[in-house]
């Protein structure tokens, strides 16, 4: 009895460490404090339907391989055309574009999905060693690109976008190397950035050190201004430089002894993470939204459609069109839960209202304080 114990108790120290070591190399020590207050925080449940608003941000990076965005154009409106929302709106993507890759055939292809009513396109940017004055200076000039093909521009003439940082360094909160500028969010701000879409960013000090929320965040000179920050709540009018729109970040038990029986979900799609129904249901677990609006539920998942045919399989591939089927099965039965496809652009303006305590149908908010791109059109 005694050597059992003695091995029971080596297997337990063995096993804490393993995990004290996965928490330190993989940066988890970053967000676990925040990921517990979270789990212990308590709000009245949501009274039912619960309308859920699925997210799909891609950071679109096909470079010069023309091929990849050739399958886009031919596959994605195969996919999206097999799955309809409650209001029969078929699967919508918003691909965020990297400003430093200024090559028009990507963005002409773009447009034809755009235009087809299959998504919106916003801005990607991959900046580094800049001061706070190079660095406006390469977004001003991906902005005016971007217009060209009338993205980021709205019926008024004015400019509009939701980001996504490049490097995972918003805010230089990596360091210089993969930025540069301080004061990034407010420089966002004055140029028309109305939401951040770049987190989770697992494995990164540039997480926040809080999750599964939507929040407004001031910049001041430090990097990473973000890690403080206000949820949004309905009947409080948001303060800040730039809205932080989180995606889930979840922990989740398995049977998998390599992965110390738990592995932390963040609503990254890729090919070597397979898309499952267990999935889809951790995502609903996240519990995104507005305080005080619990019957209005944010999914905001991301994925690098461009970066492989392998990364674009997973994406336009039979697991990803499983799981889109499985979550039209259970959660959109119309009694507890309606589902919405929407882009980064409308879940913007849904949260907004929100706050603002609209309710009633969500479709009619979807343009609520920034209206849809020239490229797209009004639809």
């Amino acid at each position: 009895m005694r050597t059992l114990g003695r091995l029971i108790l080596l297997g337990l120290v063995l096993y804490l460490g393993a995990w004290g070591y996965r928490i330190y190399t993989r940066k988890y020590y970053v967000w676990l404090p925040g990921y517990f207050s979270w789990m212990w925080a308590s709000e009245p449940p949501a009274t039912a339907p619960v309308h859920i608003f699925f997210v799909f941000v891609d950071h679109f990076e096909p470079g010069e391989n023309y091929a990849l965005t050739e399958r886009w154009l031919a596959d994605y409106p195969k996919v999206a055309g097999r799955h309809r929302d409650a209001g029969g709106r078929p699967w919508q993507h918003t691909w965020f574009y990297p400003g430093e890759q200024p090559l028009d055939r990507n963005m002409v292809a773009l447009r034809k999905l755009a235009a087809a009513g299959y998504g919106e396109i916003e801005l990607h940017l991959h900046h580094g060693n800049d001061t706070q004055e190079t660095a406006r200076l390469k977004f001003v000039r991906a902005i005016a690109w971007f217009r060209k093909f009338d993205f980021l521009k709205t019926a008024d003439g004015g400019t509009h976008f939701a980001f996504i940082h490049g490097n995972w360094s918003l805010d230089n909160s990596r360091g210089k190397e993969f930025c540069g500028a301080d004061r990034e969010l407010a420089m966002l701000r004055d140029l028309g950035c109305f939401a951040d879409f770049t987190f989770p960013s697992l494995w990164q000090v540039s997480q926040p050190p809080f999750v599964n929320n939507i929040y407004e965040a001031t910049d001041d000179d430090r990097p990473k201004s973000y890690d403080q920050g206000v949820p949004l709540r309905a009947g409080l009018t948001p303060v800040g430089d730039l809205l932080i729109f989180q995606g889930p970040l979840v922990v989740a038990p398995v049977l998998n002894p390599v992965k110390l029986f738990w592995v932390v979900e963040d609503g990254e799609i890729h090919a070597a993470v397979p898309v499952t129904p267990n999935r889809v249901d951790y995502w609903m677990r996240s519990n995104i939204h507005v305080t005080g609006r619990p019957d209005w539920r944010f999914i905001k998942v991301h994925t690098h459609g461009a970066q492989s045919p392998e990364d674009a399989a997973e994406t336009l591939g039979p697991h990803f069109d499983a799981a889109l089927s499985y979550m039209e099965k259970a959660y959109n039965d119309g009694s507890h839960y309606v589902l919405h496809y929407v882009t980064a652009r409308e879940a913007f303006n849904l949260a907004r209202a929100a706050v603002d305590g609209k309710r009633g149908d969500p479709r009619q908010y979807y343009n609520y304080l920034v209206g849809p791109y020239v490229a797209n059109g009004i639809r």
